[in-house]
């Protein structure tokens, strides 16, 4: 009787035991996948931030959409400072072959001119919204000859929101990962 409730007692002490164990390992698994996102948002989110400040955005490309500047943009046009376009953009159903060895579909693509365009986020990261808000409304680099002066005053600046999903794994080790970020472009030249 004796030996049946030890082993009763040292069966129910290594059960929780291993209870703890895998539930601090599935939490260790988590928060390591939600820094490893954490990170890849950051590197995009310098990629974009570091073209931004090296280059000047690209009014004409939205004067030309019609789309007003203000409002919430899904592709960032900028121009480098050898004055080669570049877009950021989400990948959609054109493009998702380019996510697809990435297993991160939708990505976000870079152009470079005229060249193909490429992922910008690492594998097994999917962008789930990307907006951009392009400050100031007009371009400020446009003299205005019927007033006297140019149409704005304001350095360009873009504020850039990005959420990001983690993709591979186990469903409960996924994270969503929210970054914003404002940044002013350098070259204002008028």
């Amino acid at each position: 009787m004796e030996l049946l409730v030890v082993m009763s007692l040292f069966t129910t002490v290594v059960l929780i035991a291993s209870d703890i164990f895998m539930l601090s390992n599935r939490a260790s698994r988590k928060i390591f996948g939600w820094e490893r996102t954490q990170a890849d948002a950051r590197y995009t989110m310098e990629a974009i931030t570091r073209e931004v400040r090296t280059g000047s955005v690209d009014f004409g490309y939205y004067a030309g959409r019609g789309t007003a500047i203000g409002t919430p943009e899904s592709e960032l046009a900028l121009i480098e400072s050898d004055t080669t376009p570049i877009k950021f953009k989400v990948s959609d159903a054109n493009n998702a072959s380019l996510c697809a060895d990435l297993q991160s579909a939708p990505c976000l693509l870079v152009t470079v001119g005229t060249g193909a365009p490429a992922a910008v986020t690492p594998k097994n990261v999917a962008v789930i919204s990307a907006k951009f808000y392009i400050s100031p409304a007009t371009d400020p680099t446009v003299f205005n000859a019927s007033t006297g002066s140019y149409d704005s005053d304001i350095q360009p600046r873009v504020t850039a929101v990005l959420v990001l999903q983690s993709r591979g794994g186990a469903a409960a080790e996924q994270t969503v990962v929210y970054l914003q970020t404002t940044a002013t472009s350098r070259s204002y030249k008028r």
